[in-house]
């Protein structure tokens, strides 16, 4: 008997109209990790999400920006226990809500009724969703379910990785969701560019200037970086 083939990861960006979180990155410099949704009987939903920014005063804004949208009816912020926890340093501010929206205004419960799950928390920022599923459909028919998401739901959905889990060589070995939206950004660049490698594609400097940042702040952002995902700091 022929062995099981593994689950495909699939990874993806989405754009979709109407949708609180991705109209709250376009406004508000700040992330958005969408934790848990739970949906309510009706045309009502409950998501718990993480907001992250590099200064508190963006997460007022973003909350703000959520709290005035059409598409939500309530955001509370749910308070965080533990030593330091009601003190984010600058680079590194979060905040957990939980909103009462309007669940046509979020499409997962569109992956979900394909045989969809979530391999990582989305991830919503500059105006677009990244995505991570995991599923047991083959390539045509993953392509045959987004194809009739993007049709019902007028959606805008480009992949960006696909393979099968045990061949995934290139899935991230650290979660990046303790990482400001800064650092992130600095990471995944110094990464995509090579910064890495052995032999390095790119040089600092030239990393830097592609960020229009001084070298010694890469540096900072990149040791920062480093020292949170290797569970330094």
């Amino acid at each position: 008997m022929s062995a099981e083939p593994e689950p495909l990861r699939v990874s993806l960006e989405v754009w979709h109209p109407d949708c609180w979180t991705i109209e709250t990155t376009e406004a508000v410099d700040v992330g958005i990790l969408g934790r848990v949704v739970a949906r309510d009987v009706g045309s009502r939903s409950t998501a718990f999400v993480t907001l992250y920014a590099d200064r508190r005063r963006e997460l007022d804004d973003a909350i703000e920006t959520i709290r005035s949208s059409p598409h939500v009816h309530d955001a509370t912020r749910v308070p965080r226990t533990g030593p330091g926890s009601d003190h984010a340093r600058p680079g590194n501010a979060t905040t957990d809500l939980l909103i009462d929206h309007e669940a046509s205004s979020q499409i997962s419960g569109a992956f979900l009724s394909r045989d969809f799950v979530h391999a990582r928390p989305v991830d919503t920022r500059d105006g677009s969703e990244q995505w991570v599923l995991l599923t047991k459909q083959t390539r045509d028919g993953v392509t045959e379910s987004l194809d009739e998401i993007t049709d019902a739901h007028d959606a805008d959905i480009t992949v960006t990785g696909i393979s099968r889990t045990a061949d995934d060589t290139n899935a991230a070995r650290f979660s990046l969701t303790s990482l400001s939206a800064r650092q992130r950004e600095v990471f995944e660049l110094a990464r995509a560019r090579g910064y890495y490698e052995w032999p390095k594609q790119i040089s600092a400097s030239d990393l830097a200037a592609e960020l229009d940042i001084a070298t010694a702040t890469l540096h900072e952002h990149l040791h920062k970086a480093e020292a949170k995902l290797l569970g330094a700091e």
